[in-house]
């Protein structure tokens, strides 16, 4: 089943969000990649190794060691986030592999980690950024929405999982911010078809 995708668009007003005690933000060091599978093995990211991370995240042409943000407690990595760039859609930005250690939720990482690669995003000259998730990940889901993601719909099944994250969450206006994603520039016919009618079927 394919992912939700979501997007911000305007990326002026980033919140400014102060740290727990404790609690401190910086970018990618030679050496986090031990840290980094840790905390996207107990967020469920699929990049639960070193090698994994060295090849998937260091390894992509888009990695720049400003775009990975770690969130530490006492000096220890606890949480990441990156401001990421996808080669088929240049124009726009992608938050990536956000994720906190079990231990350390509930302090609001996710939100100072996500603020802080919305600013890099619009540091290198975005306007937008989009990013993937899960039905499951009803947290993560309530603070982009929060912080102003709108879901984007380019799957037939969307608008239907969109309703039932809607009624879970209890955020009935779910359904007016839901946008059609537009049409790559390579899209066949047939595959802008499947779209519009997974998000006509709603309407």
């Amino acid at each position: 089943m394919s992912q939700l995708r979501m997007e911000k668009i305007g990326l002026d007003n980033i919140p400014d969000v102060p740290l727990a005690h404790g609690y401190s933000l910086r970018t990618f060091r030679h050496g986090d990649e031990e840290a980094l599978a840790r905390i996207y093995r107990a967020s469920r990211l699929d990049k639960d190794t070193v090698e994994i991370v060295r090849r998937d995240i260091l390894g992509d042409p888009c990695f720049k060691p400003e775009r990975v943000f770690i969130a530490e407690c006492n000096g220890a990595p606890v949480g990441s986030a990156s401001a990421w760039i996808a080669e088929d859609e240049p124009d726009v930005g992608y938050l990536h592999m956000l994720g906190v250690l079990h231990e350390h939720r509930g302090k609001r990482l996710g939100l100072s980690l996500t603020c802080a690669a919305l600013r890099h995003t619009r540091d290198e000259g975005f306007d937008v950024q989009r990013l993937l998730t899960d039905d499951w990940r009803e947290d993560a889901i309530r603070l982009y929405l929060r912080l102003g993601y709108d879901p984007l719909i380019y799957d037939r099944s969307h608008p239907m999982r969109w309703e039932t994250l809607a009624r879970h969450l209890n955020q009935p206006d779910i359904r007016a911010r839901m946008r059609r994603m537009p049409a790559p520039p390579n899209e066949s016919f047939f595959g802008r078809l499947r779209r519009y009618v997974g998000f006509a079927s709603l309407m």
